[in-house]
């Protein structure tokens, strides 16, 4: 038996494409004697809207800052494009490569890329996010919080800045020292070695130029953290504490506490959260 059916469609869908691997910045390289690329990929909209400008989501993927693959949620991140944003995976340089605050200095070369190339990815370069896991979370509020210190801005495209509307830290880091004294074994206590060039406690001063709590003030942008009832290696005292320090400033900001849910736990990745982000952000560029 043959079926023949004829389907009239009206609209064309607003098709994604990937533009994936590229550079977006040249760091010092092996002894400081070369030099290496940085990378971002852009999950943008194939569909050309006239005078349109969409939002931005830039990632920042975790892995204790010692061992990043930035397109590791990639798949998990089209959610987001598909709900009207352009959503930017972000390669930062590992602690291996860079101590603190080298890290963020590369999440600020690539805002400038981006704000440098708005009309190419069709970005509205003054409603860009900050979203991150772990090690990009604490990336993505130390963004958050740094919009008018121009000291982390070095390297190219200077004539543009590299402000965020929004931070979402997801399972972030905020103290170094105070998440390294309250973990339950002293087996993550080398990442935080490794990251900031000492153990937190054994230097005040690198640990408080990593700590997004030293930075908060009027400038500071609404944050909406989330983070796992039953994170053992970020305890959710980080988020509470971030939550009670924006409030004492009047920040806007959000936490959600997701019940059961371990560090970098596949919960976050739920519609439901999805969509709570996104009404978050909706909500926040409309006011």
């Amino acid at each position: 038996m043959s079926l023949k059916h004829e389907l009239n469609i009206s609209n064309v869908p607003d098709l994604l494409q990937i533009d994936s691997n590229l550079t977006y910045a040249q760091v010092p390289g092996w002894l400081n004697q070369t030099t290496r690329e940085l990378h971002l990929s852009v999950i943008r909209h194939q569909k050309r809207f006239d005078n349109h400008k969409f939002p931005v989501i830039l990632w920042f993927a975790g892995g204790a800052w010692m061992d990043v693959d930035y397109n590791v949620h990639l798949a998990d991140l089209t959610a987001y494009a598909k709900r009207g944003f352009v959503v930017v995976d972000v390669e930062y340089r590992d602690s291996n490569k860079t101590k603190f605050p080298g890290q963020l200095e590369d999440a600020k070369a690539a805002i400038r890329y981006l704000k440098k190339n708005a009309a190419k990815f069709q970005i509205d370069p003054t409603k860009i996010i900050a979203m991150g896991e772990s090690a990009g979370g604490h990336l993505a509020s130390m963004l958050g919080v740094t919009n008018d210190s121009e000291k982390f801005n070095v390297g190219d495209n200077l004539n543009f800045d590299s402000k965020v509307a929004l931070a979402i830290p997801w399972s972030g880091v905020v103290d170094p020292l105070t998440t390294m004294n309250s973990n339950r074994t002293d087996d993550h206590n080398f990442m935080y070695r490794n990251f900031l060039g000492k153990k937190p406690d054994q230097s005040q001063i690198l640990n408080d130029r990593a700590d997004p709590l030293k930075y908060i003030d009027s400038t500071t942008v609404p944050f909406f953290i989330l983070h796992g009832t039953d994170d053992s290696v970020v305890p959710i005292s980080n988020a509470e504490e971030l939550a009670q320090k924006l409030t004492e400033h009047n920040i806007t900001n959000e936490l959600y506490e997701i019940k059961g849910a371990r560090h970098m736990d596949p919960k976050f990745w739920h519609p439901e959260i999805t969509q709570l982000i996104v009404d978050f952000i909706n909500n926040q560029l409309e006011n």
